[in-house]
């Protein structure tokens, strides 16, 4: 297992074929609400699609259900049609974290949906692989009954989720989920996330951020001012 991974965070089969051979990701990951923007009902032939598309890389896919005997049944169901190797993202609930206890034994299990230090904690002495940390997420805070917003220390809870993993002895991974822009992706993977699933776009904007690309076009005219639009295949006997 590479000490670094990345994954492809897609709902679409189609763009996963796309992309899957152009950057060294390590497979795809999807989740329900991702899923059902495709308004399709078949979601069987989604996973298998999906599956086909991934090849021999691993495909995190989730469960859709929260409560434990839902994702009991879920998780059953996926790994009969998924293929191999599948990881079963399951949401970091009270049922998730006691599924992940009875599962993690035998099968491959990410915490998904992880916004607090006691989440994360939870799920990493339940046994996982992974924790996908939404940081993002926690950046932005969210309502309360009242319609108050209380944001959470997203910086705070990665530091600890990393420093328990450390202390712990934990071989889970943090997963860094959606960061949006190179400045976030650059804390992530200085601070303990060791894999990170980027949506297409987010990908594009990591990558290709203006300024990165205003030097790529820099250069190629400079190279063009002088030899024309000519490669070196062609200057070179």
């Amino acid at each position: 297992m590479s000490k670094f991974d990345i994954y492809l965070n897609t709902e679409k089969p189609a763009v996963v074929e796309k992309l899957i051979d152009v950057y060294p990701f390590a497979g795809v990951c999807c989740n329900p609400q991702m899923v059902a923007r495709l308004g399709r009902t078949d979601f069987a032939n989604i996973v298998k699609e999906l599956r086909a598309a991934t090849g021999s890389r691993k495909l995190f896919i989730q469960t859709p259900s929260n409560d434990y005997d839902g994702i009991m049944r879920d998780a059953e169901a996926i790994l009969k049609i998924a293929g191999e190797p599948t990881i079963i993202k399951i949401p970091s609930t009270t049922g998730g974290i006691r599924a992940m206890q009875k599962l993690s034994a035998d099968v491959d299990i990410c915490a998904t949906q992880v916004m607090s230090t006691l989440q994360g904690m939870c799920a990493l002495q339940s046994g996982v692989k992974y924790i996908s940390v939404f940081y993002c997420f926690m950046l932005m805070g969210g309502a309360d009954d009242h319609g108050l917003y209380g944001g959470v220390d997203a910086k705070a809870v990665f530091a600890a989720l990393n420093k328990f993993i450390q202390v712990s002895g934990s071989p889970a991974r943090i997963m860094a989920c959606a960061p949006r822009t190179p400045d976030e992706l650059s804390y992530l993977m200085s601070t303990g996330a060791t894999s990170v699933a980027l949506d297409p776009e987010d990908f594009e904007n990591c990558f290709n951020a203006r300024l990165f690309i205003n030097l790529n076009q820099d250069v190629r005219r400079s190279w063009e001012a002088v030899f024309g639009n000519v490669g070196a295949d062609e200057l070179i006997d």
